[in-house]
């Protein structure tokens, strides 16, 4: 049996749950409209591109640096190495210097540039064989650098790199680069306005007491 004036009262609760989403909507400056497209979007996949590359940057300098270590030689060296793009064969130093510092910031600059590449194409795509394309990646980068961009910008780099402690420290810096989707999204939730201390508190109640329901 159905009982009379029962639909109507139950469309009447839905409009008014329509009502008070909205309202909390226009109260707390919260916008639902999606940041995976467009510029803002881009620029989100961007910013977590260069996040995820500098992290993998870190862990490829502390591959290095461990493997420096277990060589008996200093973890400064392949920093010192890179240096020489900059300060020529005096650079290369076993000990830390103050150009060894350079040849950090050319570490974290080209890789972090790369993870900007990355993310742009990538963006937040979850798909599970991304570590898969990383690691690739990785290796491209290590095999297009040092057979043939630091052959010819800088000889010294490939004739005293150390090639396996390079080749795993990229593998490292691509799975630590698919990450980038994970860091994009999570930029993403930090974007959501969340309640301003100033709002008006009575009117929140209000909407969820249900007395602006109408």
């Amino acid at each position: 049996m159905k009982l009379p004036g029962r639909k109507p009262h139950c469309a009447h609760l839905h409009t008014g749950r329509k009502n008070i989403g909205r309202r909390l909507g226009e109260v707390t400056g919260f916008n639902q409209v999606s940041e995976t497209s467009g510029p803002r979007g881009g620029v989100r996949h961007a910013l977590a591109g260069v996040q995820a590359g500098i992290l993998g940057a870190l862990a490829m300098l502390a591959c290095v640096m461990i493997g420096a270590a277990w060589n008996h030689r200093s973890v400064w060296s392949v920093p010192n190495l890179l240096a020489t793009t900059f300060f020529g064969s005096d650079a290369y130093r076993n000990q830390l210097v103050r150009t060894s510092w350079s040849g950090v910031a050319l570490i974290l600059v080209i890789y972090g540039s790369l993870g900007m590449v990355w993310g742009t194409i990538f963006g937040d795509n979850r798909k599970h064989a991304l570590a898969v394309y990383g690691a690739i990646a990785g290796l491209l980068v290590y095999f297009v650098f040092y057979d043939f961009l630091w052959r010819h910008a800088n000889p010294l780099i490939t004739l005293y790199a150390p090639d396996r402690q390079l080749e795993v420290a990229h593998l490292v810096w691509g799975l630590v680069l698919a990450k980038s989707p994970k860091y994009s999204r999570r930029i993403a939730e930090s974007m959501i306005v969340r309640l301003p201390a100033e709002a008006n508190l009575e009117e929140v109640q209000a909407i969820s007491s249900g007395e602006l329901i109408r």
